[in-house]
């Protein structure tokens, strides 16, 4: 009888430990399962990133490249146009120089260098010669690494952005001899001769600027600042995000230009006001006027 009942407690331990054992089985089974939908999951992760670093490093497309062609056309006008302004604002520097020059007896200098804009063409110089002999040469922007569309658009920035350089350029000059006029103004306190008449002499014979410029850049009623907006746009590629900020860029440049422009007129009429004062006073009589 006991033998009886301990064949039963094996067999029935026998199937516990079987249920055990699938059981253990089953749950194996489903821990695979799982692992592989993660790494399913994990994988079709890294193609859809590999998908968006693609899109992001794709050149623009045609319309967004006839779209860029379409908002940089009408900004070469307003370009010009500050130019234009320069060019009469240039015109009437002269005529002020011209004026002192001829009271003075002596050329007004304007375009001194400083030691420092020496030492720095110098070190340009140097660095061009090492260039030449060492074979090596300055890394271009000229964006040569862009794709076809993208590089088309940028070539149009920097020609647009080499036009900006010559109005920046004239503007410097006309502010130079606007300076230059000051500085003969301030540095002559015994009026045009700039020291004591007895021993003043003339170096030169400077003829008296026949009339003023005339033009519509001179009235002060007419101004020369332009408010240009620029029209925003949203992308999603790299390429043409880079181009519509160096597309705002631009525009904030003419906009800063056009009034840098304004504000140099009216100096410009300021320093005519203190030569003309200046060439009315008696030479021999101290009488310092600080024009700048």
């Amino acid at each position: 009888m006991l033998a009886f009942f301990a064949a039963l407690l094996v067999a029935a331990a026998g199937e516990e430990v079987s249920e055990a054992l699938a059981s253990d089985d089953q749950c194996q089974g489903d821990s695979c399962g799982l692992n592989a939908l993660q790494l399913r999951g994990t994988k079709e992760e890294e193609l859809l990133e590999l998908e968006q670093e693609q899109r992001w490093l794709k050149d623009i497309t045609t319309k967004e490249k006839n779209h860029f062609k379409h908002i940089l056309a009408p900004l070469q006008k307003p370009i010009v146009t500050n130019y234009q302004y320069l060019v009469v604002l240039d015109s009437y520097a002269n005529y002020t120089m011209e004026k002192i020059e001829n009271a003075t007896g002596s050329e007004v200098v304007w375009n001194r260098k400083s030691l420092l804009q020496q030492a720095e063409e110098e070190m340009e110089q140097e660095e061009m010669e090492d260039a030449s002999t060492y074979g090596r040469r300055r890394r271009s922007v000229s964006g040569a690494d862009l794709p076809p569309r993208a590089r088309y658009i940028n070539k149009i920035l920097i020609y647009l952005n080499k036009e900006m350089d010559a109005v920046w350029n004239l503007n410097t000059i006309v502010d130079r001899k606007r300076w230059g006029v000051g500085n003969t103004i301030t540095s002559s306190p015994y009026g045009p001769h700039g020291e004591h008449p007895e021993r003043w002499r003339a170096n030169g014979t400077f003829p008296l600027p026949l009339a003023a410029p005339v033009s519509p850049v001179l009235n002060l009623t007419n101004t020369l600042t332009m408010h240009i907006k620029p029209e925003e746009h949203k992308y999603d590629n790299k390429y043409a995000q880079q181009l519509q900020a160096d597309y705002q860029s631009l525009i904030d440049n003419i906009n800063d230009a056009s009034k840098k422009c304004n504000d140099l007129r009216a100096r410009l009429f300021k320093m005519d006001w203190y030569a003309n004062k200046f060439i009315a006073l008696p030479s021999g009589v101290w009488n310092k006027i600080d024009a700048q």
